[in-house]
């Protein structure tokens, strides 16, 4: 994108106008470049200056998208918070590199670009995920102890347990990997309920994916993204989605609708299913994955690896 344009998205990801119910309804019917990068730019601006608008605009944005009517407005009186030049140079480093970072690199550049926020951003985002169904709930507890693989692995083959400790020693597990376990001491200190969400995600994200239906692969994860967000307002996703967007306004990938429809669908999936963080995990272990599903009443997402046709043709999203 060059120079002008950056500057115009920039301008509008700051003020955050627009009908994101609007721009996603017509976006499923034409996927024009103006409504992708004004949608790409309203979730920069929930990522960046307004957190308590998540439910908002992305409630609308799903309705849009899968032909569901407009729910009703919810709108926040809180003024935007300034997006940093920092914040900015950090963005566009990410979602349209002049040599990609790399996939190895990218959960830490996140984290960089989360680090160039406003500061006053944090009690904000707090409450804003305390509005979550189940959140305000499980966070006075703390966050249990990590899943012990040994432990884990003595539960019959077909239970939740042993595809649990299968999961979390995969490649890019983030409960194995060893940068988010290097980062987990930090976000602990984070503000009350945001130190709970991060680390109860990194924490419970290979049992969530395996419950809520989530394969490792990249569009499934950015879909689970979505659905992050929709449970608990996982911020960081909040952040990787509007990266994700907004690479996919500017390079305009052979499957750029699948692509939106797994941050849309996975967000839709999040608020419609039972709130993860009440689940007593302990006796759903020894039980099918589809036995506990049914114990908690959660459908599996609608994974595209699913369909006849392959989604994978055009991009593969960076994914943590």
């Amino acid at each position: 994108m060059i120079s002008a344009g950056r500057e115009a998205f920039e301008r509008m990801a700051q003020a955050g106008d627009g009908d994101s119910y609007a721009l996603a309804r017509d976006l499923r019917r034409d996927l024009a470049d103006q409504r992708l990068r004004a949608l790409a730019a309203l979730a920069a601006h929930v990522a960046a200056a307004a957190p308590e608008r998540m439910a908002e605009v992305y409630d609308a944005a799903a309705a849009g998208w899968l032909g569901e009517e407009a729910p009703e407005p919810n709108e926040t009186s809180a003024d935007p918070l300034p997006v940093t030049a920092a914040w900015w140079k950090t963005f566009w480093s990410i979602a349209a590199p002049s040599s990609g970072p790399g996939r190895g690199r990218y959960a830490e550049r996140m984290m960089e670009l989360a680090g160039e926020l406003d500061l006053r951003i944090n009690p904000r985002m707090a409450a804003a995920a305390l509005a979550f169904p189940g959140v305000a709930e499980a966070a006075p507890a703390g966050v249990a102890p990590p899943f012990d693989f040994e432990w884990l692995s003595q539960f019959p083959p077909a239970s939740l347990g042993y595809a649990l400790s299968q999961e979390i020693m995969s490649s890019g597990s983030p409960g194995s990997d060893p940068y988010w376990t290097a980062v987990l001491p930090y976000l602990r200190h984070m503000p009350t309920p945001l130190n709970y969400i991060n680390v109860q995600v990194i924490q419970s994200m290979s049992l969530w994916g395996l419950v809520a239906g989530y394969a490792p692969r990249a569009l499934d994860r950015v879909a689970m993204g979505g659905f992050l967000m929709g449970q608990v307002g996982h911020h960081y996703s909040a952040l990787a989605s509007a990266v994700t967007l907004t690479t996919t306004a500017l390079t305009r990938p052979d499957n750029l609708d699948v692509v939106i429809d797994c941050v849309l669908r996975g967000w839709a999936h999040g608020r419609r299913s039972p709130p993860l963080v009440l689940a007593a995990w302990e006796p759903l272990l020894p039980r099918r994955v589809d036995q506990v599903r049914q114990a908690l009443g959660i459908e599996p997402f609608r994974s595209p690896y699913g369909e006849a046709t392959q989604p994978s043709r055009g991009w593969e999203p960076r994914i943590v």
